[in-house]
């Protein structure tokens, strides 16, 4: 693993931000505003703030991701791509989770088994949602955790580095 003092106070913060936004977005809107407004039966449209907040942050994580695409500092530039694919892959959960909705709305409307629909949404769209939200938060810690002391493993500098110079190089 690489370990680079030289960064400086700005590079450790630009490349921290993106895994903070994730994490935000993974323990304190999915988990903790998840289990607030699912407690709160007395206003069930409160639980709708968990997407619409979620949807906020991917919009700024991607329209700042892509002002960061070309950063100077290779610290920023590969912890951003980071946490663009980690939240590309959590945009996937929350496909399957519309489509298990889907699905579930439309077996209801032929055959009215509410309890079908209930298992439909829970087993294919709740259930991998809350696990990837799992595993990417444990992810996003261990890297933020690598931002933190200024670091680049090395599998994330050849996956996210070799690219722009290989290009360059062209």
């Amino acid at each position: 693993m690489s370990e680079h003092p030289q960064y400086t106070h700005e590079e450790l913060r630009g490349g921290q931000f993106p895994h903070q936004l994730f994490l935000f977005n993974m323990v304190g809107n999915h988990i903790l505003l998840s289990i607030i407004a699912l407690s709160n039966s007395a206003i069930p449209w409160v639980a709708l703030g968990v997407p619409i907040l979620s949807c906020i942050i991917f919009a700024i994580t991607f329209i700042m991701g892509s002002k960061q695409k070309n950063h100077t500092s290779e610290f920023v530039r590969c912890h951003w791509r980071v946490a663009l694919t980690r939240t590309k892959i959590f945009l996937l959960a929350y496909a399957l989770m519309i489509a298990a909705v889907g699905l579930a709305w439309m077996l209801h409307s032929v055959m009215p088994i509410k309890e079908m629909a209930y298992a439909i949404v829970g087993g294919l769209g709740i259930l991998p949602t809350m696990v990837m939200v799992l595993v990417l938060t444990v992810m996003e810690s261990e890297t933020l955790n690598h931002a933190l002391h200024g670091r680049i493993p090395d599998s994330l500098r050849a996956k996210y580095l070799a690219e722009p110079a290989a290009a360059k190089a062209e």
